[in-house]
């Protein structure tokens, strides 16, 4: 995925082959951690705006940012991060909003106002192009966060009747041109950091951590695994294994103890005896975390590095 493909994506979406749904979202931290509640609310013209929304994005943070792969280290001031649809960072969730919002109820606005439907957290539009026979062949989804629905302070509003102005008291909306995370074409971008709360990415950074560390721990090769693996699971370390190289574990795995004390030693890890890595400390447990992580000043495997400089994105 690339700034091309994105381009191309957007070019090629005709918003009015699509039937559209404009759908409304509620946050909330559930059992399972963060969660979403999902409902409708009917809106004509829905196709129009979303080809305004195209334009937007073409014109301005497509044509000023570069399309990147994700990663929680990654500016969104510039950069756009990108994840293939079926990644296992995202696939669960997409896969949920898409299945609610095609099977939700629709309201009326003024019930998100009077407060029967929850404050919205968020809003999306929806969008699915059928086949001649009904069959769904391409799906979008645009989202953005915060309520479309203006307070009652903030849309002292008036329009005649006859020649008399009078108040209008029904809801009203505002859509801003922008966009947090669009869904198009197999791909997901994330265009704001503020979208990652609502799929709640930081606990799929711990699921992959723990997922990795099972391989480390198969491996064998770490004295003190409880150290590490606690170590591994504070927040700004989990997020480095989405950069786990699998490569690196297995080239450590292969040295016997003589030539795995002289490789690691440039990365100024210690090995006992036996050859085991010995995370006894902090420090040390860093050290790990950052050469299977892809993020030592020196590439073990002879590539580019692009960790040494790359702080976490608060």
């Amino acid at each position: 995925m690339d700034t091309r493909t994105l381009t191309d994506a957007l070019r090629a979406l005709d918003t009015e082959a699509f039937s559209w749904r404009l759908a409304l979202y509620a946050s909330r931290r559930g059992r399972d951690g963060q969660e979403l509640e999902w409902s409708l609310c009917h809106m004509r013209g829905i196709a129009a705006h979303v080809g305004r929304l195209r334009e937007w994005l073409l014109k301005k943070p497509v044509a000023d940012k570069p399309v990147a792969p994700y990663s929680p280290f990654l500016s969104d001031k510039e950069n756009i991060a990108a994840l293939d649809k079926e990644d296992e960072m995202i696939r669960e969730q997409v896969i949920d909003i898409l299945l609610n919002i095609q099977n939700g109820q629709a309201y009326a606005p003024e019930d998100y106002v009077s407060g029967v439907m929850p404050k919205p957290t968020g809003f999306a539009f929806y969008g699915e192009r059928k086949d001649e026979e009904g069959q769904l062949v391409e799906q979008a989804l645009l989202m953005r966060r915060g309520s479309p629905f203006l307070s009652g302070s903030a849309a002292k509003l008036c329009t005649t009747e006859g020649d008399e102005v009078i108040a209008c008291d029904k809801p009203i909306l505002k859509f801003p041109t922008a966009v947090d995370f669009l869904c198009l074409g197999g791909a997901c971008y994330l265009f704001s950091s503020a979208i990652e709360k609502d799929f709640a990415l930081e606990n799929r950074h711990f699921a992959i951590a723990a997922k990795r560390m099972a391989a480390i721990a198969d491996a064998a090769i770490i004295s003190n695994y409880d150290k590490l693996e606690e170590a591994a699971m504070k927040s700004k370390n989990a997020r480095k294994f989405l950069d786990f190289d699998a490569n690196i574990l297995e080239h450590i795995v292969r040295l016997d103890v003589v030539e795995r004390e002289e490789f690691l030693s440039t990365y100024g890890i210690t090995v006992d005896p036996s050859g085991h890595m010995d995370s006894v400390d902090a420090e040390q447990c860093e050290l790990i975390i950052d050469l299977l992580c892809c993020k030592s000043c020196l590439d073990p495997l002879g590539r580019l590095s692009v960790g040494s400089n790359i702080t976490p994105r608060e």
